[in-house]
């Protein structure tokens, strides 16, 4: 699990009215298979099909306490290798 990127991606969650957001390519898809794995969030995956997408649909107390861990630790804001992809991988709208 990459820590810096799941961290803006929880943060980015949490900053939604709903927690929803909806991600795409196959590096935010694969980490939040990873933090769904680790009971951090619940969320439904891209299967393949066109404009299919991954989507973060509500973080769990567990990802509160990753984020609460980790604020102020380095990982916020995001570093700048990981911001480009961020930014890429959040939908248009969703942020």
């Amino acid at each position: 699990m990459n820590l810096p990127y799941t961290y803006a991606l929880l943060s980015a969650a949490d900053h939604q009215r709903n927690e929803f957001i909806k991600l795409r390519g196959s590096e935010a898809d694969q980490e939040v298979r990873l933090m769904a794995g680790a009971g951090l969030v619940e969320a439904t995956f891209n299967n393949g099909t066109p404009g299919a997408y991954t989507a973060i649909l509500r973080i769990l107390e567990p990802g509160y306490a990753f984020l609460r861990a980790f604020h102020g630790q380095g990982f916020d804001p995001l570093p700048l290798e990981n911001g480009a992809a961020l930014a890429s991988t959040i939908a248009a709208g969703s942020v």
